[in-house]
C-alpha cells in the first residue's frame, strides 16, 4: 500500500508526457528527431485555443464593429467633405505611375488577405451557419489556400511600398498642430505638407504592424524550418492581433480615400489632383508645387475631370 512517501511512477510519466514543469527529462523518447518530438501533449496549445475562442474572436468582432460604426456615424455627422472652392480645372501631379502601381498592388493583396483572414477567423460563426458545413468547409479551405499564397506576395509588395513612400512620411512638428485641430475635419483649417498626420499614421502602422504580420505569417506558412509548436503559437498570436489592428485602420483609410472626401480618390486613380483640393488639404505642399511651377494652367474640362496629359517637369 502506497503511504504517499513513494511517488507513483505513472504520475511522473504523464507529467513528462504533458510537459509539466518539474517533470524529469528523458522519460519520453521518440524515434522522430524533429524539434518537440518528445513533447506528446502541449498544454499551451489548449491555452491558445481557449484564448482564441474566448478572447480573440469576440474582441476582434467588437473592434471591427466599432470601427464600422464610427465610420457610419462620421458620415452621418460630417457628410461628404466637399472641395470648398470647387474644382479649379488646374491639376498637380501627385503620384507617379510607379507609385500608383505599387499602391494598388499592395492594396489589392491586402484586401484579399483581409477578406480571407476574416472568413477564417469568423467562419464558424458566419460562413458555416449561412452556407452549411459542406459549402462552408470548401469555402474556408479555398480562403486558407488563397491566404497562404497571397501572404508572401504581400510581404514583397509591402517592402517595396515602404521604400517607395517613405519620402514625405517622416514625422514633423506640423503634424502635432494638424492633430490638435482634428485634421480640419470639423471647421478650423489644418495645414499639412505632402502627407498629413493621418496619412503618416497609416503609413507607419502598415509599415510596422504589417511587417510583424508578414513575418509571423511566414512562420505559420512554412512550418518546416524546425520552429516549435510554442513558436507557432506565439506567431499566431502576433499575426491575428496585428491583422485585426491593420484591418481596423484600413477601413478608415479606405473610407477617407474613396467616398469621404471629394477629389481624394482621383489622386491615386489618375496620379493627378485638383489644385483647389491640394490647397485646402495640403496647403504647404501646394505652396511648394506653386513655387516650383508644377501647377498646370486651367483647362476647359467639366468640373471634377482631370486630364492625364503630362505635367510640367
Amino acid at each position: 500500500m502506497n503511504d504517499g512517501s513513494v511517488k507513483n511512477p505513472g504520475i511522473e510519466f504523464w507529467d513528462a508526457v504533458r510537459g509539466h514543469e518539474g517533470a524529469e527529462t528523458g522519460q519520453v523518447r521518440s524515434q522522430v528527431t524533429s524539434i518537440d518530438s518528445t513533447t506528446l501533449i502541449n498544454p499551451m496549445g489548449e491555452e491558445w485555443r481557449l484564448y482564441r475562442m474566448d478572447m480573440l474572436i469576440p474582441t476582434a468582432a467588437i473592434v471591427l464593429g466599432l470601427t464600422l460604426l464610427a465610420i457610419v456615424l462620421f458620415r452621418l455627422i460630417r457628410g461628404e467633405i466637399k472641395i470648398q472652392g470647387g474644382y479649379s480645372g488646374q491639376k498637380i501631379k501627385r503620384f507617379s505611375t510607379f507609385q500608383r502601381y505599387v499602391h494598388w498592388t499592395t492594396a489589392i493583396l491586402f484586401i484579399v488577405l483581409a477578406l480571407t483572414g476574416v472568413i477564417l477567423l469568423f467562419g464558424r460563426y458566419i460562413v458555416i451557419p449561412v452556407f452549411g458545413a459542406e459549402i462552408g468547409g470548401t469555402l474556408t479551405w479555398l480562403c486558407k489556400r488563397t491566404h497562404d499564397f497571397a501572404g508572401p506576395a504581400f510581404g514583397v509588395a509591402l517592402l517595396v511600398m515602404i521604400i517607395t513612400f517613405i519620402k514625405g512620411n517622416m514625422p514633423s512638428r506640423i503634424d502635432l498642430q494638424w492633430l490638435l485641430k482634428g485634421g480640419g475635419l470639423f471647421g478650423k483649417h489644418a495645414s499639412a505638407g505632402r502627407y498629413n498626420a493621418g496619412e503618416k499614421a497609416w503609413y507607419w502602422t502598415i509599415a510596422l504592424a504589417g511587417t510583424l504580420v508578414v513575418l509571423s505569417g511566414l512562420v505559420l506558412d512554412f512550418p518546416n524550418f524546425d520552429q516549435g509548436r510554442n513558436t507557432m503559437m506565439y506567431s499566431h498570436w502576433v499575426h491575428s492581433i496585428g491583422a485585426v489592428i491593420l484591418i481596423a485602420f484600413a477601413m478608415g483609410h479606405i473610407y477617407m480615400g474613396t467616398i469621404a472626401m471629394q477629389g481624394a480618390f482621383e489622386a491615386m486613380q489618375t496620379g493627378y489632383c485638383d489644385s483647389n483640393w491640394a490647397k485646402e488639404h495640403h496647403d504647404l505642399w501646394y505652396a511648394d508645387m506653386q513655387e516650383a511651377g508644377k501647377i498646370d494652367e486651367p483647362t476647359n474640362e467639366p468640373a471634377g475631370t482631370l486630364q492625364l496629359a503630362d505635367n510640367k517637369s
